[in-house]
């Protein structure tokens, strides 16, 4: 089977998964009382709803996007995964050094505050996106067949491990005090 053509089918694959999600939205709408639909914490509740059914049902299509580029791009893939994993202990100090030092960024509507915008655009989402990242490079490494692709990914991998740990332990430690 033809590139164009394994693409054209996670392209569908993903579409089915987006399509799931608005039905999950949609479905869920349905169902719950008008007065409560259209409460801030409903579009809270559709967006966690639509975000997880996506994520989901998205899972098969990732594997075979991850396989197909490991098979025609092992160097593009390792590259793009190195950059994401450089960004999340780098994301993690920045967030940790606002809240230690009790300094708070301007608001980003400043003119020139280029470093706020990139906490609340930047290094939030790539914290959130945190595991699913470790998964995806799990994933790559349980794919990749190269000994040196497997050894960068594995510390890859310890990069976006040792932070998330940090913050399970931190909170572990504040339930017990």
């Amino acid at each position: 089977m033809e590139v164009a053509r394994k693409l054209s089918w996670i392209l569908t694959g993903y579409g089915v998964a987006l399509g799931a999600a608005v039905a999950a939205v949609a479905l869920n709408h349905l169902r719950a009382p008008a007065d409560i639909n259209s409460s801030g914490m409903a579009a809270f509740a559709d967006m966690v709803l639509f975000v997880l059914t996506a994520g989901v049902c998205s899972l098969p299509a990732t594997w075979f996007l991850l396989k197909l580029c490991v098979e025609t791009a092992p160097r593009a893939l390792l590259v793009a995964e190195l950059l994401l994993a450089v960004v999340g202990p780098a994301s993690w100090i920045a967030i940790v050094s606002i809240s230690t030092t009790g300094a708070s960024p301007a608001p980003v509507h400043g003119p020139g505050n280029v470093f706020a915008a990139m906490i609340l655009l930047g290094a939030m989402p790539r914290i959130i996106l945190g595991p699913i990242v470790l998964v995806i490079e799990a994933t790559t490494l349980a794919l990749a067949r190269d000994r040196r692709m497997r050894a960068v990914l594995a510390g890859a991998m310890l990069m976006d491990l040792v932070p998330i740990s940090a913050f399970a332990l931190h909170l572990v430690a504040a339930t017990r005090s």
